[in-house]
């Protein structure tokens, strides 16, 4: 990606954001839904006294961490910090690195994480779709690449398929 290209990019996001209800602010609704989601589902397995609960514990926290391990050894700078271009919403410059995407590796542990306890089709494919949201609103906004993205989905998924079929 070259800086105009990302500055177009940015800038079509940025000015489709400033026509919905709420701005830059609604950007943060999809990871707040899909916090809210993974918070029910450890409820609801508590309540049921579901043994797979703990499983839905450790797999995204695992994902978490090893993505939280693995950014600074990587070491890749954020695009608004390569490009030194304001990406649309919140930041701060030259704080954290970029790859993997710790928002998306999230969001994919935790759509996993409601497949494996709730095993419903529906859900399913809403989890999938709201993973799928929050990393393309990652690569959009211009806090990530898309490379950044991927490897937050191939990590998740890996790990995932680990925690839940041990």
């Amino acid at each position: 990606m070259t800086r105009e290209a990302y500055i177009r990019m940015t800038g079509a996001t940025r000015c489709a954001v400033s026509r919905l209800p709420g701005g830059e602010k609604l950007l943060r609704l999809p990871t707040l839904v899909c916090a809210s989601v993974y918070l029910l589902a450890l409820l609801y397995l508590i309540l049921a006294r579901d043994i797979r609960l703990v499983r839905v514990l450790l797999v995204p926290a695992a994902c978490f961490i090893l993505c939280t391990i693995l950014r600074p050894l990587i070491g890749r700078q954020r695009p608004y910090d390569r490009f030194d271009a304001e990406p649309v919403g919140r930041y701060v410059r030259g704080k954290g690195k970029s790859m993997p995407s710790r928002h998306t590796a999230s969001a994919a542990a935790i759509a996993l994480a409601a497949a494996y306890a709730f095993s419903s089709p529906a859900v399913t494919a809403a989890m999938t779709a709201l993973c799928l949201l929050i990393g393309s609103l990652r690569v959009l906004c211009g806090q990530h690449y898309i490379s950044d993205v991927l490897a937050a989905l191939a990590l998740s998924l890996i790990v995932s398929l680990i925690g839940y079929s041990l």
